[in-house]
């Protein structure tokens, strides 16, 4: 879906590995009818623990509600705005 108001936008998740983790991912972009433009899964220090970069396209406004929507997934442990991936893992395994 186009909306000329959407904005690129991207999400680091960092999640246990688990089946259908990915799908139910998607899942939260497409309840919205938000194009998901890029993702890929990175391992991460810890074995036990993903990187999820998704790009996707919405608007800027609802950054806040998709965040939440991805954090109620049980496999993940937090969802951030992409940035510096160092202090997001550092964050993510002081939890």
């Amino acid at each position: 879906m186009e909306n000329e108001l959407a904005d690129l936008n991207r999400i680091s998740v960092y999640a246990s590995d688990t089946n259908n983790l990915l799908s139910r991912l998607l899942q939260v972009f497409g309840k919205s009818r938000f194009e998901v433009t890029y993702m890929q899964v990175f391992n991460t220090a810890d074995e036990n623990l993903k990187l999820i970069l998704v790009e996707a396209s919405f608007p800027k406004e609802m950054l806040g509600l998709i965040l939440e929507r991805i954090e109620k997934i049980v496999e993940v442990h937090r969802a951030f705005p992409h940035q510096d991936e160092a202090a997001n893992l550092a964050a993510v395994l002081n939890v």
